[in-house]
């Protein structure tokens, strides 16, 4: 017995690519990964400041886009969605290695060493998408 399916299509926010999308009457899909929608602003307005917050120890501005705003889905292809993946695992190894990027670089430091091979890796293989 097949399942009822239909197929949509959408952009890659990532690439930019089309992507056909099979959705099933159930809801799940096959072709590609949704993160949800996001409000993008749009035509004239400004971001006016509605308050503060504290991150990571620092405070910073919370704004409002007073123009209008377009909502739109999040898509990626699975090729942008696998390169992600890959790219956090990466990172994620680095770090355990050898620690968080040092802010200020030291050839000698080890640290700055793997990092600097991570930041090779990462432009190298971006440049063969």
């Amino acid at each position: 017995m097949t399942k009822s399916k239909r197929t949509i299509s959408r952009k890659c926010v990532v690439c930019g690519k089309r992507i056909k999308i099979i959705v099933y009457k159930d809801g799940h899909y096959n072709n590609g990964h949704y993160f949800n929608k996001l409000k993008i602003p749009i035509g004239k307005g400004q971001n006016k400041k509605v308050g503060t917050t504290k991150v990571l120890g620092k405070t910073i501005d919370v704004v409002k886009w007073t123009g209008k705003e377009k909502e739109v889905e999040y898509w990626e292809c699975n090729k942008c969605y696998e390169e992600a993946i890959h790219e956090n695992w990466l990172e994620e190894t680095i770090e355990k290695l050898y620690g968080k990027k040092c802010k200020d670089y030291n050839k000698n430091c080890a640290c700055c060493q793997a990092w600097e091979i991570y930041n090779t890796i990462i432009e190298d293989n971006r440049g063969l998408l």
